[in-house]
């Protein structure tokens, strides 16, 4: 069942291999990264708001932009949870439980910090000042911070970083997992194989989401765990585990790729028309009491959702890693700013649409969409490279990048981006964001 790590002693043949067999999912990931900056994005301009969500601002609703939103909403922290666990279950092989833990907690909590005390209180400013600036609560709120609900029921949380928390819970976990194994080893009877991995992924996802269907099709906000969403997102870290031990080089879903491209599809589409259908019945019945679906429906929509997340998932993956073999420095670059990105963009992101909202009413709101993403991820890009990529702060945040002509063939400046030399070099930091860094 164990994968066979590479050794030192399997040289420039190993390395190569390694370069062929995950370059694509450093590509996958830096676009999935920016793929989170389009989601938060579309936002203001929701046909079909996603329920408890409070932003900065509200514009005017398209469609287009709706159908786009709840299409990434499916899948993407799937894409992000599975590859976080395919890569931590290959440095717990090779480096061990303790070095997995001491690693994941350096490179995920010292962003998590930083992300919290600088970016969360930029992001609740932001928040209510676009409130204040557009009358719907009163100048004195930026003093209190204290709105009224149901503006200011889902202000206080982690935002977007709930991930980075979440993520290293896992690993504390698959730590005491592992030490667990080694003194119990029957435990590791009790591990299914592949396909029963994701059949029972189908069968839990979907129990999760009929009893808390809000874990997708809603926002749960809070500065602990939501036990619903940190069940179902654990799910996809555990599958990526099981994968890692079954398809450590993942050829099995290389070969799935193109197989699957239809079934996620036609499961993402019909996800889409079901969940959204579920939201206007929502809307419609203010009464909670009254916002329960049949059971039928229930089953339907939380069936559809875990399978078109799972299949997505998989062929996004397997046709990463078949297509592409080798990224240029572009998007190495992007892929280790993308980490960045994701922590800095959201501030920037809502001051960006409210001016859009303000200075640029009857513009079409697919044009603000992507005037709010370019200027946001544009920004964030610039404040990396000129503050993080080579400074003391990238350095203390694990997010400094040199190409591979500055560095060296076989030197890694930023360990928590890299997939390159994940079981050759300190791979324990492989998995600890979501952004990763190839050469």
């Amino acid at each position: 069942m164990d994968i066979l790590p590479l050794r030192a002693a399997d040289s420039a043949t190993a390395a190569s291999s390694t370069r062929s067999n995950f370059a694509g999912l450093d590509a996958l990931r830096a676009f999935a990264a920016l793929g989170v900056v389009l989601l938060h994005a579309c936002v203001p301009y929701l046909r079909h708001p996603m329920p408890g969500l409070s932003w900065s601002v509200a514009d005017t609703p398209h469609t287009a932009i709706d159908l786009l939103f709840w299409s990434i909403e499916l899948f993407i922290m799937p894409l992000f949870l599975v590859l976080a666990g395919f890569f931590a279950w290959r440095t717990l092989k090779q480096r061990g439980p303790r070095s997995l833990f001491r690693g994941r907690a350096r490179r995920l909590l010292v962003p998590l910090l930083f992300g919290a005390v600088v970016i969360l209180p930029l992001d609740l400013y932001c928040w209510v000042g676009s409130w204040v600036a557009e009358g719907l609560v009163s100048p004195v709120k930026l003093k209190s911070l204290k709105v009224d609900p149901p503006l200011g029921e889902n202000l206080w949380g982690l935002s977007h970083l709930w991930f980075l928390q979440y993520l290293f819970l896992y690993i504390t976990c698959l730590t005491g997992l592992a030490l667990l194994t080694r003194r119990y080893p029957r435990i590791k009877g009790f591990q299914p194989d592949l396909r029963t991995s994701l059949i029972l992924t189908v069968v839990a996802s979907s129990a999760v989401l009929y009893f808390e269907p809000q874990v997708v099709w809603g926002f749960q906000h809070s500065f602990l765990p939501v036990p619903a969403k940190w069940l179902y997102s654990g799910i996809f870290f555990t599958l990526g585990l099981l994968l890692a031990i079954h398809d450590p080089k993942l050829m099995q879903v290389r070969q799935w790729a193109t197989r699957l491209s239809a079934p996620a599809l036609m499961t993402g589409i019909a996800a889409l028309l079901m969940g959204r259908w579920q939201l206007a019945q929502w809307a419609s019945s203010p009464d909670p009491t009254q916002q329960a679906s049949s059971m039928l429906a229930g089953v339907l929509l939380a069936t559809l959702t875990a399978v078109a997340a799972l299949l997505t998932t998989l062929f996004l993956i397997g046709i990463s890693v078949k297509k592409i073999s080798r990224i240029p420095n572009s998007v190495g670059y992007l892929a280790a700013a993308s980490f960045w990105v994701y922590i800095v963009h959201h501030p920037l992101l809502g001051l960006t649409q409210l001016d859009l909202k303000l200075l640029l009413p009857d513009t079409n709101p697919l044009l603000k969409t992507t005037f709010s993403f370019a200027i946001s991820s544009g920004v964030s890009l610039l404040t990396y490279e000129g503050l993080v990529r080579r400074s003391r702060l990238g350095q203390l945040l694990g997010f400094q990048w040199s190409p591979p002509a500055d560095r060296g063939e076989a030197s890694e400046s930023n360990p928590i981006l890299s997939i390159r030399n994940a079981e050759s070099q300190d791979s324990e930091s492989e998995s600890d964001g979501q952004f990763r860094r190839a050469a």
